[in-house]
């Protein structure tokens, strides 16, 4: 007990001075936030576009689809949303399928578009939001120096090559009109022939993400895998809300 005792000054000075020592230590800093990219925009940039877009678009479009179908009133469409954990999924899903096809993914386009005044798809898909318009996610590489979109397809030992989607819509026979196609998917069944002379056909049926579901639809044919990302929330339709930038 008198020994302990004796010890207890040089451990309590041991202490101190293991204290002391890492109290004077630099702190460590704070994780860094990454670096912005050269394109972010201010808020009061964004609010200047949405507003030409008001002015300069809305009211266009809201007149040509009354002139087509006065018997109920248009909204033109604002926005698309998906959520962060899709957009997660999709960018980890596109890296995947890449690499598996040995392609450097150096690009996304949003290609503006149009959804059919229709119930369905030339390959038979639903159309959630008729005449509204929508956009695409394209992941793009670079090809002898152009800026190609692409797909991937499978390959017989479970790999994946690419597919730029020029070529793809090449490969299409008769190069029939979405209206045709329609006409196709209805005439397998009966074997007529479409416009071109050739036996109705549906077109290869991809993977597609499907924010709306929150998972992947599967392929039930083809071993084509479609990268191109749709069906976003889209606002408006309903449900009827404002957006970041109304007054």
């Amino acid at each position: 007990m008198k020994k302990t005792n004796q010890l207890f000054p040089f451990i309590l000075f041991a202490a101190l001075s293991m204290f002391i020592i890492t109290s004077c230590e630099d702190p460590v800093d704070p994780p860094q936030n990454s670096k912005p990219p050269a394109q972010l925009v201010s808020v009061g940039q964004a609010k200047e576009m949405f507003d030409a877009y008001s002015e300069r678009r809305v009211q266009l479009i809201r007149n040509y689809e009354s002139s087509i179908d006065s018997t109920q009133d248009f909204h033109p469409t604002r926005f698309g949303e998906y959520d962060y954990e899709t957009m997660k999924q999709y960018m980890a899903f596109i890296e995947s399928e890449a690499k598996l096809a040995n392609v450097r993914i150096s690009g996304l386009r949003f290609y503006l578009v149009n959804y059919p005044n229709a119930g369905q798809f030339g390959d038979g898909n639903d159309i959630k939001y008729p005449r509204q318009n929508s956009f695409v996610l394209v992941p793009t590489t670079k090809s002898d120096g152009e800026e190609l979109g692409f797909i991937t397809r499978k390959t017989a030992d479970g790999g994946r090559t690419v597919v730029y989607i020029k070529d793809w819509l090449k490969e299409q026979p008769g190069g029939d009109t979405p209206e045709q196609q329609r006409t196709n998917k209805q005439n397998q069944t009966t074997g007529a022939l479409n416009a071109t002379g050739s036996p109705g056909f549906a077109k290869p049926k991809f993977m597609f993400i499907n924010a709306m579901m929150g998972a992947n639809m599967s392929v039930d044919d083809g071993d084509d895998v479609s990268l191109l990302l749709n069906e976003s929330n889209l606002v408006p339709p309903p449900p009827q809300q404002g957006t970041d930038f109304d007054d």
